[in-house]
Formats: structure tokens, sequence, C-alpha cells
């Protein structure tokens, strides 16, 4: 597999120094748009055996979202799962035609720390060939389903590096019942123990609160005092912000079913309100493919061991 070519200093203190203020109106910053290519069913908690009776409504809310950054000529990273790939190799390739990079979701959305290290080399080794099969380019990012990569689950970073992934964006420092390491740095850093450069999907702060930049804190929470101040606060210090959505967001009339409480609080909540966020988001600020913003961080980043991350309190 390639690697990742070494980042250039060209905006290099716009990520992680103080450069001057942009002024008004310009986009000196490119943040990274991302989206977590799964129908509504697959982020569920839920068995995939059971997923074969569910209606596919995934190109509903794909062929939406793929208008609206066609629209605004913006290109992001996919992160696809495996299940998608095979079911759907047409999506994959309409995508990555459009001029978008393809990431690996996993393969069938399970959680990492519900698995082992040998089944989770497989099955990601399947999912990275079939996505490059598919768009015709070396898949070099990976985000884990559910931002699953917790103290549980450190071992996959040694996988995904062995299996030459270059970049990792699973690693959140907002702690939830299902994903997060407390303590775990909000920029992006590379791995002491092998060659792999983590960039955190971006946080802000709520009352003193982290939550995450995307998903349904972007739907549930107000855009002006939530969204839109992160990203202005990012732009202004010179920092580019990652962002995170899913096609099933767009797609706000896909069957309602009965799943654990506190995911259908989030799942269901204010889905009408995706697109129309997303108009504003793509008009007042810039946005990239996630590799993209790799080559444009300064170097040397900062080293993290895995250790570190295993204890917390590495910021």
């Amino acid at each position: 597999m390639p690697r990742v070519p070494r980042p250039v200093a060209v905006g290099a203190r716009r990520l992680l120094g103080r450069p001057p203020r942009p002024a008004p109106g310009e986009h000196a910053v490119r943040h990274a748009f991302t989206v977590d290519v799964e129908d509504w069913y697959q982020g569920l908690e839920s068995d995939p055996a059971d997923w074969k009776g569910r209606e596919r409504r995934l190109n509903i809310g794909l062929d939406t979202l793929l208008q609206a950054l066609s629209d605004r000529g913006v290109r992001g990273t996919f992160f696809v799962l495996g299940v998608v790939a095979e079911e759907h190799p047409g999506l994959v390739r309409k995508v990555a035609e459009a001029g978008h990079e393809i990431g690996s979701h996993g393969y069938d959305h399970t959680k990492l720390y519900e698995m082992d290290a040998e089944r989770f080399r497989a099955d990601e080794e399947r999912t990275r060939d079939l996505l490059q099969e598919l768009s015709g380019a070396p898949v070099i990012a990976f985000r884990a389903p559910f931002f699953s990569i917790t103290r549980r689950s450190l071992w996959a970073l040694e996988v995904l590096a062995e299996l030459g992934y270059r970049i990792d964006t699973s690693i959140t420092p907002v702690e939830t019942w299902r994903y997060g390491i407390a303590g775990a740095p909000e920029r992006p850093y590379r791995f002491q123990d092998f060659d792999l450069i983590e960039i955190p999907p971006s946080s802000m702060r709520v009352l003193g609160k982290p939550l995450g930049l995307g998903g349904a804190y972007f739907r549930i929470f107000p855009y002006r005092l939530t969204t839109r101040r992160a990203l202005d606060q990012a732009h202004r210090e010179g920092n580019a912000a990652v962002f995170y959505v899913h096609p099933w967001e767009y797609d706000p009339d896909h069957p309602r079913i009965s799943f654990e409480w506190k995911a259908r609080l989030t799942h269901y909540a204010r889905l009408g309100r995706t697109m129309s966020l997303t108009h504003r988001l793509l008009s007042e600020h810039s946005f990239g493919p996630l590799g993209e913003l790799v080559e444009s961080l300064c170097e040397p980043l900062p080293t993290v061991a895995v250790a570190q991350l295993a204890r917390g309190n590495v910021r």
C-alpha cells in the first residue's frame, strides 16, 4: 500500500499553530467533511442476521447528500461498510467517480471491542480490498463503527497499520456509553508505536460538556450556538475540524422501529432539519477530504504511545 505523502508546510500553521485571523468571508481553513456510509438499520444495536428483511434505502439519503455536495463543489471522505460495498457496488463507484475519497468503516458495523484481532484483521482486509477494487484508488483511511476504538480495543491500531492504513479517525475524547477515551488528544497526532496518524473526530463544548461535531449533535442542538460556533472558533484559531454525518440522516422517512432507548432518542430526533442545516453549513465553511487535510499538516506531529492512551490524560 502507498504511504501517505509527507505533509507539506503550506498551511501548516493554520492547523497546529496560531496564524493571523482570516479576514471576514475568507475560508482559509478547509475542514474535513466525512460520511459514514451505512443504511438506516446498519448503525443500530441489532444483529446483522436480522438485516435481511429490512427495507434498503441507502440510495435515498446518499443521492440527496451527493447532490448537495456537488452543488457546492465540495468533496469529502466517505467511510463505507464492507457489506454496503458487497450489496451496492454501483453506489461505491458513484461516490468515487464524483471525486470523493473512499475510506473503510469496517465490514458489518460490529463494535471493535466486541471482536478479536483475528476476526478484525480478516474482515478489514476483505473490506479494504473490495473498496480499492471498486474505487480504483488506495484506501488508506479508517473509521471504526461507533468510533469503537476505546481502551478495550487499542489493539486494532496495530492491525490497521499492518494492513497499510495510514489514517485513523476513530478515537474521540467525547466519552459515551458506546465510545470515547476521556483525556485523548483533540488535535492530530502520530503514534510512536507504528506508522499511523490519528485525526480525532472533532468535538465542541456546550456548558462545559464535550459533544461531537456532527451526527445527532448536528441535528439536535441549536446550530448557531453549537456547530457554527465550534467551526467559527476553529477557523479563527487556524485549526481544521472533522465533521461527520450519515446518509440515513438525509432520509427522514426511513422506517421507525423499536431498539435500545438511548440510541432511539438520538437516531430519529429532528431528521427533518438535516438537509437545511447542511446547506447552511456548506455555505458558511469550506470543506475537503480527510486525506487532503492530512497532507496540509505540519511535521513533526505530536507523538502519542498507545500505552499513554490506555492510561488517559495525554492531551
